[in-house]
């Protein structure tokens, strides 16, 4: 039988410093950043910003996790000391939290870049606030538990507390693990691109609206305007480039803030800055009767130009894409809510889940390890991370744009088309292919039983052949 027995509070009482009381206090601070920690995550997530793209690395999981942890155990220990020494020690450590809190964001407004202090507001206010309501009661059990009845902390408690330590200390790895940095590439590129994998030379182009583009040019002959999507690069249509040089002219360019290309200051990385971006670049190297090859969001980029400029478009080869709008109610608009999200940010800018997991799970084939890690790299800095994460919620936010390439659309009618559909792809379902098949009478459709999202890696040599013949000079148009 339990007997109750009451014990003097900690706040009331002097005791001594001993080994075994540091180490109790030390847990009571472990044991209160373990709740902090998703508290602070939220809050920065919760914070009003563009998702990915506004995003500061500073507040990213690595840099929360150890923070949380760190004022939580020197709060544990400073309320330790107040007890014994101050008739309010509860009023004193909230005081000492609140102006540690405000000397942060005064420290980060002052030294860090523009805007981080105000993003950065709502998690250090939740974790002093937190620290302040949870740090006495954390410290009072451990003193309690040693006086009163043999008491012992609740078995599920303690399992629970210990299972999301565990997840939080693995998140850190994890988010630790994916901020490796790429090799360097030789004549200043921003990370290394093996040529055997990639063989081509890669061009600059500074653009009058301030974008410095990077572009690939490579064979002569007709051009062909490989337009990419996300999460990639140029480096997409690698294969597609090394078969069809040798009879047409291949361009293909990075989007400001993809791959190795860069945004001028102000530069939003909407899907419509994107394609007049696209189009400044086609005028500058004076490309005429260019066959569009599209994918993902090369479709409503490449198709925006084409509808703005349907002079300067002779072809259009596309797949796994779309030109209007999407609602939320959709697949594809549930995919952009989720993954545009706070969820997916979270996964993105932390530990490029997004680029890893979309480009591993977008392709049937093994793709080998060293071409994936290609496939990422630009992804790899954190602060060309977001963009990943932006994109996806710019399909239901740029739906304005999307009604203006959906009107572009019957500009287009009479340009010849070539339509690869990958069957495995459920992100296009087959009413997006139908409607391609309205917009472009004069086209041909090739199913593909066999390919996903990123239909030329499953299916390069047989896009090859297809858009050789249908590119071709004489080539007859598609019935």
């Amino acid at each position: 039988m339990i007997t109750e027995v009451r014990a003097t509070p900690i706040d009331t009482m002097a005791m001594r410093w001993t080994g075994a009381e540091a180490l109790r206090v030390l847990r009571a601070g472990l044991v209160a950043s373990v709740s902090v920690v998703p508290l602070a995550t939220m809050a920065v997530l919760a914070a009003p910003h563009a998702r990915g793209i506004a995003f500061f690395p500073a507040l990213r999981y690595a840099v929360v996790t150890p923070a949380c942890v760190v004022a939580a155990v020197a709060a544990a220990f400073l309320y330790r000391a107040l007890a014994g020494r101050s008739a309010r020690p509860r009023a004193t450590l909230a005081a000492v939290l609140a102006g540690l809190a405000a000397g942060a964001l005064l420290g980060m407004a002052a030294a860090g870049p523009r805007g981080l202090a105000a993003a950065a507001l709502p998690a250090v206010a939740c974790v002093a606030v937190a620290l302040a309501l949870l740090v006495p009661r954390l410290v009072r059990v451990v003193r309690v538990v040693r006086v009163v009845d043999r008491q012992r902390p609740s078995r599920a408690g303690t399992a629970a507390v210990a299972a999301l330590g565990a997840i939080e200390l693995l998140g850190l790895a994890g988010a630790l693990s994916s901020e490796r940095a790429a090799p360097r590439g030789p004549q200043g590129l921003a990370f290394e691109i093996p040529r055997a994998m990639f063989d081509a030379d890669h061009r600059f182009l500074e653009l009058p609206s301030g974008a410095r583009v990077h572009y690939v040019d490579e064979g002569e002959g007709e051009t062909l305007l490989f337009l990419h999507g996300n999460p990639a690069w140029s480096f997409q249509w690698r294969d597609l480039i090394r078969g069809l040089r040798g009879s047409h002219r291949c361009v293909a360019p990075d989007y400001p803030g993809f791959g190795l290309s860069e945004a001028p200051a102000g530069f939003g990385y909407t899907p419509r800055e994107e394609s007049l971006v696209v189009e400044e670049l086609v005028d500058r190297l004076g490309l005429r009767d260019v066959t569009l090859v599209m994918q993902d969001w090369g479709g409503p980029i490449g198709l925006g130009l084409a509808g703005r400029r349907p002079e300067l478009v002779r072809r259009v080869v596309l797949g796994s894409t779309w030109a209007w709008p999407t609602s939320t109610d959709t697949p594809r608009g549930k995919f952009s809510m989720i993954v545009g999200g706070p969820i997916g940010e979270f996964a993105q800018v932390n530990f490029n889940a997004f680029a890893a997991l979309g480009i591993e799970n977008g392709i049937v084939r093994e793709l080998p390890a060293e071409v994936a890690d290609v496939y990422v790299r630009p992804f790899l800095p954190l602060d060309r991370r977001g963009i990943a994460a932006f994109y996806p919620g710019q399909i239901t936010a740029a739906n304005d744009y999307f009604a203006e390439v959906e009107a572009g659309l019957p500009r287009l009618a009479q340009k010849e088309a070539l339509i690869f559909w990958a069957l495995k792809d459920v992100g296009f379902p087959r009413s997006d292919l139908e409607r391609f098949e309205t917009v472009f009478p004069r086209h041909r459709t090739i199913e593909l039983p066999d390919a996903d999202h990123f239909f030329f890696e499953d299916a390069a040599e047989q896009m090859i052949q297809e858009i050789r013949a249908f590119a071709a000079p004489d080539a007859a148009p598609p019935t």
